[in-house]
């Protein structure tokens, strides 16, 4: 299907709106999903204690996206409903709101330069005392990146609440190849070794907003600025009330990842980059489930604008559908071949082992986490974050942490792969219970 720039998410074909704005989003995942794999692979190669110091790493990234992109999928939400209404004046005002919100979130991490509070949080994380000198020269460029992403983030939101899902595609995409080039170049050619993927990283992001900053004009009737007036606290409350449970959905698997993380500690460093090499094959494996859900968000909130409740129920049967069938496909042949994906990052016998245990246990549940993932951006679209974050929390702390420790004690490491299929399971059966609540509204239907 030929990707068009904008389409018509209130009249054009549910099909052909779903499927326009899925694949770019796809191919812009993909492409953030390379992002991290090649600076993943390229750490994997300088060895095991220095992935370990970027896997330690990860629960502060993944906190301060967090935040951020709760806030812009909030923001996406309400942008997208109220141009469903007619209400443009509006949707530029959320914008510009939302961007000197994000920025200053943005400036979080910053704390963490501080070299006691540094070396306290880590050291508490379970890294070793090689691995924080790992964690120091990844670290630095990795917070000044992030007041890159928030920008860039925010114009994602703002070409996606109008049906744009292209402009942030090509935008990745240049940021990305950037970051491809210049991993082995700073890492190896000018030995910055870990420090250089961080370089990179900061580069490559500053690409990205650029082309995405130069497109504004072409592309979009919302020029987001950074403007703080009386008025733009009230506006940050509406998009802190969206995107505050998605950001403390995200941080519960954050939270989660980290516990996890200080039990696979006592296994060694070895188990530790197990399974994060497990979590990179899986971020490609839900490449097109999140792609559905990123189309779902701006689709379910623009026709809530303007009362169409069968485009909404058609849309998300569509999503949910395609959803099911993709996944259960990639979790048989990740099952069967693991392996054959975890090659290149070229592990040692140990951490392959751990990898392949790993990702054979989260496969049995790929299903029905799609289909969780699918009513999660329903809810998204609606403005229910709520409920995200409760079934999310359920999962990742409730369930699948006492069930770690549990299933641990008997079955030892092995049982702390199985408890993430089982805590998926549970998050489906509460998502469906959500649903069920929600249906009249969503649907125009009892």
């Amino acid at each position: 299907m030929k990707m068009t720039k904008t389409v018509d998410m209130g009249h054009d074909p549910v099909s052909k709106v779903l499927w326009s704005l899925a694949i770019p989003s796809v191919i812009t995942m993909f492409a953030h999903t390379v992002f991290h794999i090649v600076d993943t692979m390229f750490i994997a190669w300088l060895g095991t204690v220095p992935l370990a110091g970027m896997s330690l790493m990860l629960p502060v990234i993944f906190v301060e996206y967090a935040l951020m992109s709760g806030c812009t999928i909030g923001a996406t939400t309400l942008i997208s409903r109220n141009l469903g209404m007619g209400r443009l004046h509006r949707g530029r005002y959320l914008a510009n709101a939302t961007l000197s919100l994000v920025f200053l979130l943005s400036l979080l991490p910053c704390a963490l330069l501080v070299p006691s509070v540094k070396t306290l949080f880590f050291s508490y994380m379970g890294a070793s005392p090689e691995a924080l000198v790992h964690i120091d020269k990844y670290l630095f460029w990795q917070v000044w990146s992030f007041p890159v992403a928030a920008w860039t983030l925010v114009l994602d939101a703002v070409y996606r609440s109008q049906g744009n899902a292209t402009v942030p595609m090509y935008a990745l995409l240049i940021g990305n190849l950037a970051n491809i080039f210049l991993d082995p170049l700073l890492m190896f050619t000018f030995g910055m070794a870990i420090g250089g993927a961080s370089l990179a990283t900061l580069i490559g992001r500053s690409l990205t907003l650029i082309y995405s900053v130069a497109k504004l004009r072409q592309y979009s009737q919302i020029k987001p600025k950074f403007n703080i007036t009386r008025n733009t606290i009230p506006t940050w409350r509406s998009v802190i009330t969206i995107g505050l449970p998605l950001s403390l959905s995200q941080i519960s698997f954050s939270v989660g990842a980290a516990l996890l993380n200080r039990m696979l500690a006592k296994y060694g460093e070895a188990a530790i980059s197990g399974w994060t090499l497990g979590n990179r094959i899986e971020d490609i494996a839900f490449l097109f489930v999140f792609g559905f859900n990123t189309a779902l968000v701006p689709f379910v909130a623009y026709n809530l604008g303007r009362g169409a409740y069968d485009r909404v129920k058609e849309g998300f049967i569509f999503t949910a559908k395609w959803s099911f069938i993709l996944m259960s496909a990639v979790g048989i042949v990740l099952y069967l071949f693991p392996y054959v994906f975890l090659a290149v990052f070229k592990p040692e016998a140990l951490t392959l082992a751990y990898s392949t245990a790993s990702i054979r246990a989260s496969t049995t549940a790929y299903p029905v986490i799609a289909l969780t993932i699918v009513i999660g951006g329903l809810f998204q679209g609606a403005g229910h974050t709520h409920y995200n974050l409760f079934t999310q929390v359920i999962r990742n702390i409730l369930v699948r942490y006492p069930l770690a420790v549990l299933l641990n004690s008997i079955f030892g490491i092995n049982g702390i792969w199985w408890c993430q299929p089982v805590s998926s399971g549970f998050a489906f059966l509460v998502s469906l219970y959500f649903l069920k609540k929600l249906k009249p509204e969503l649907f125009g239907t009892g």
